[in-house]
């Protein structure tokens, strides 16, 4: 099959029987769920508010990404004991005597030198002009492709970015749900970003900690 950044959103409904649904109690769950933002962070936010407001229009997919997504990033720490994060790593799985297989751009799972089982994608950040081509279908490939990986029912969470503005998606059986969208060139908004990426990881070590029960009955 073609790579994950040739597929469109209306292919990936038509190919795998998925469609959209404009919400849902997990999108909910995720998107509003309780966070803490210390002082240190706060500051180190409004420096990055700041310099996004400055640079957004201008910044090409690379400056976006290391100047702003890591930093970003790095705040919210996704390394942890049991997943880390994983950058320009290819996803390759079997689907029906083809392989679906792709570069995604970041991707938390678990597994110490390479993505084992994916737990949550930023698989495209885009500049903000000229208009990107399609990057829920290039997200929503990867996170099929995550699915079938890791042969289980579980959602899969990401998002995808343009410019300033980040939606988060989900994949719930054969559902998904994007978010209206945030727009972190906004303060409060930026900080809402830093909090749905903090329950993020709570979403993580709940998913672990289920398939460790499953595994030990």
């Amino acid at each position: 099959m073609k790579p994950f950044s040739k597929w469109t959103i209306e292919e990936t409904e038509d190919k795998f029987q998925i469609a959209s649904v404009v919400s849902s109690k997990l999108m909910d769950n995720w998107l509003e769920g309780s966070y803490e933002i210390s002082l240190e962070e706060e500051k180190l936010l409004d420096s990055l508010c700041k310099k996004l407001q400055a640079r957004a229009w201008d910044w090409n997919e690379e400056e976006l990404k290391v100047c702003f997504i890591g930093v970003l990033f790095h705040i919210a720490d996704f390394d942890q004991e049991n997943y880390r994060s994983f950058l320009e790593r290819e996803i390759s799985v079997s689907y029906e005597n083809e392989i679906l297989s792709g570069t995604v751009d970041f991707i938390v799972a678990n597994g110490k030198h390479s993505p084992r089982r994916p737990f949550f994608f930023l698989n495209e950040y885009k500049k903000e002009q000229p208009p990107p081509n399609d990057p829920l279908g290039q997200l929503m490939i990867a996170m099929i492709s995550a699915r079938l990986l890791n042969n289980d029912e579980s959602p899969v969470y990401g998002a995808y970015v343009i410019g300033r503005h980040w939606y988060f998606v989900i994949l719930e059986g054969s559902e998904y749900t994007v978010s209206l969208g945030h727009n972190a060139a906004k303060k409060e908004e930026l900080k809402h970003i830093l909090g749905i990426l903090k329950n993020t990881k709570k979403i993580i070590d709940n998913l672990i900690a289920s398939a460790d029960r499953n595994n030990s009955r």
